[in-house]
């Protein structure tokens, strides 16, 4: 795992001050979004201490050292989690990518938990979503409250890519994986527990140490053949009930398992699937099972993942939404 972000990302970093600052403010819960003020955040810093009546110590100023541009990003982002009492600090970057950075954050006591995660997406601006057609076709675009906007204008300035348009899409795209966590954590499927949301951030459970997060499963030797085929029957068995709840990954491999002294999350959702409306999902879905059965090649676990996604699809009553190219998978890897 990345705890360093990359030159091109540091790139980004110091281009975080480009955000429109949000004229909004809300109270956390879980699953709405948190809404910071429109004024600079060291202002609003102050304006806090001021206005609660405390010293500046208490005022949200994480440990972490970063650069001033993430220090603000930080701040506007995290502040609110902080205000609503869901965490009391931030510790370290532990991921930078070119779609968002996680952070291990201490977690308020009462929350259940010693360490929570905190994925900030990047600004829309600087995020790469070419591919995002193949994911969005037929899903719902949700609003900064998690309901589906029915509004006609706003949904023709999706269509029309609009800057009002992008926004309320980049919106969405967050909002619609903080919901596949809640529907899937509920399932039963390993995935981290979401806490919470806000616009551009989810708050979720962290697993690993605070220094030293849980590798991705590709970086991961398991100790043997026996370890080996229970995790795969686990990874199966979760990938069966994603599908039972109407939810395909998207983008799954051993690259978005995290591994952590035999325990295992599912990671990364944005991108996932409604198998009944859209006409990729099939492709789709037996993808994500030969790229998660690749990593099990090493320790001879026999998978054939194109039957099995077959199988699976059949067992679901998903055969009759969309016409597959070919569905005599059970013969092909026979």
């Amino acid at each position: 795992m990345n705890t360093h972000l990359k030159p091109q990302d540091l790139l980004e970093t110091e281009n975080l001050d480009l955000l429109e600052p949000d004229s909004r403010k809300g109270k956390p819960r879980k699953g709405a979004p948190i809404k910071r003020s429109e004024h600079a955040v060291m202002d609003e810093i102050i304006q806090h201490a001021s206005a609660t009546g405390v010293g500046d110590e208490q005022a949200f100023s994480p440990t972490f050292t970063s650069s001033r541009h993430e220090r603000e990003w930080i701040l506007n982002y995290l502040g609110a989690f902080y205000d609503e009492q869901f965490i009391t600090d931030v510790l370290a970057r532990v991921k930078g990518g070119k779609e968002a950075n996680v952070y291990c954050c201490q977690a308020f006591p009462g929350l259940g938990t010693d360490l929570v995660a905190a994925k900030i997406y990047r600004p829309r601006m600087l995020r790469n979503l070419r591919n995002d057609a193949l994911y969005r076709e037929g899903r719902r675009v949700i609003d900064e409250s998690g309901k589906q906007v029915i509004d006609d204008r706003a949904l023709h300035a999706v269509r029309k890519g609009s800057a009002y348009g992008k926004e309320l899409s980049h919106t969405s795209w967050v909002g619609h994986e903080y919901q596949v966590l809640e529907l899937l954590h509920r399932a039963g499927v390993h995935v981290p527990r979401p806490f919470a949301s806000g616009t551009n951030t989810i708050l979720m459970e962290y697993l690993g140490e605070a220094f030293a997060p849980a590798p991705t499963l590709n970086r991961v030797r398991l100790s043997g053949r026996a370890e080996a085929r229970h995790l795969y029957e686990q990874l199966v068995n979760d990938v069966d009930t994603m599908l039972a709840c109407n939810r395909i990954h998207g983008d799954l491999s051993a690259f978005n398992v995290l591994y952590w002294q035999g325990e295992y999350r599912i990671i990364d959702f944005p991108q996932s699937i409604d198998p009944r409306e859209n006409r990729n999902a099939f492709s789709i879905f037996r993808r994500d099972l030969t790229r998660l059965c690749e990593y099990f090649d090493r320790y001879a676990i026999v998978s054939r993942p194109a039957s099995l996604a077959w199988k699976m699809w059949k067992n679901h009553g998903l055969a009759d939404f969309w016409t597959v190219d070919d569905t005599d998978w059970e013969d092909r890897e026979a």
